[in-house]
């Protein structure tokens, strides 16, 4: 396995022509920092954050009518931050399985610290729908009474569309039980090609290895919870970022969406032959978000 914090530059942009399976078993390691008005208008780190892009060994886990062959996971965790511990413990991870053009298939979302939260998004593309799931919860017994007293508390029924096979066998392949129930049907899937927020960085560093793809002046649909989001990828200028005491080439891009015109996502990428994912900003709550490529 290949572990990133910075690799060497070089090589000449126009014979770039990466493929899938030269990003496969790479991790890269950040840390996540916030400024805003929760710290002052300060720089404050908060976060541990991984990356990782891998190619599947093992093709068997069919999910309906397309079998993933690729995995892409993040994972987010404050362990070692106590500000942001006694604000709120995280320990949050994202995993996408993709198909051999990247199309998103399945999302999965955990947090195991004090959100206490699982859930996936299954892209259901023999159907055409988006289609939710996440972790039975108790709520509150409707007796048609006012209750004064802590309401009896009972699981959720199972919800509309039945538990998909594939994901009990997601479960058990992680040696745990999830009680999960579908939440609800999202958007139709009435495009070809659909990435998830992650899974578009990495369509974003292959299709910049070709200077000839199309990609970086299309509209590109995103699955966002149950919802399918046209986004735009703009190139926006070359600039340096100091790392481990080097000056390393970058070139920056502006990934927003319509439907929150004021919201910004922006990503560097290395300018050598990996296009490695060196820094990432956006918008957040009161402030905003950096993630930077740790140095060796």
């Amino acid at each position: 396995m290949q572990t990133y914090a910075l690799a060497s530059e070089g090589n000449d942009p126009a014979t770039y022509n990466t493929s899938l399976d030269d990003f496969s078993a790479q991790t890269f390691h950040y840390t996540l920092r916030y400024r805003g008005l929760l710290t002052s208008m300060i720089w404050a780190d908060l976060a541990d954050v991984s990356m990782q892009f891998s190619k599947l060994a093992d093709h068997s886990l069919p999910v309906v009518d397309k079998k993933p062959v690729y995995e892409f996971s993040l994972h987010l965790s404050t362990r070692n931050y106590m500000k942001a511990e006694l604000f709120q413990a995280v320990r949050y991870t994202y995993k996408t399985l993709l198909d051999n053009k990247l199309n998103t298939l399945l999302v999965e979302e955990s947090d195991t610290g004090d959100k206490q939260s699982h859930k996936f998004l299954w892209l259901d593309w023999q159907n055409k729908t988006l289609e939710l799931f996440r972790r039975r919860e108790k709520i509150p017994l409707e007796t048609g009474f006012i209750s004064f007293s802590d309401p009896k508390q009972v699981w959720e029924k199972d919800g509309k569309i039945p538990l998909p096979s594939f994901l009990n066998t997601i479960s058990h392949s992680q040696n745990k039980s999830l009680d999960l129930i579908h939440k609800k049907t999202g958007d139709a899937i009435n495009v070809s090609s659909v990435h998830d927020p992650l899974s578009l960085i990495y369509a974003i560093r292959r299709q910049a290895s070709n200077v000839n793809s199309p990609l970086l002046s299309q509209t590109i649909a995103i699955a966002v919870s149950d919802d399918i989001r046209l986004y735009h990828v703009k190139k926006e200028a070359q600039e340096s970022l100091i790392i481990n005491q080097q000056n390393i080439a970058t070139t920056k891009y502006q990934i927003h969406t319509d439907e929150k015109e004021d919201d910004y996502f922006y990503l560097w990428l290395s300018d050598d032959q990996q296009k490695r994912p060196l820094k990432m900003a956006m918008d957040a709550p009161l402030g905003e978000i950096e993630i930077n490529l740790l140095p060796k």
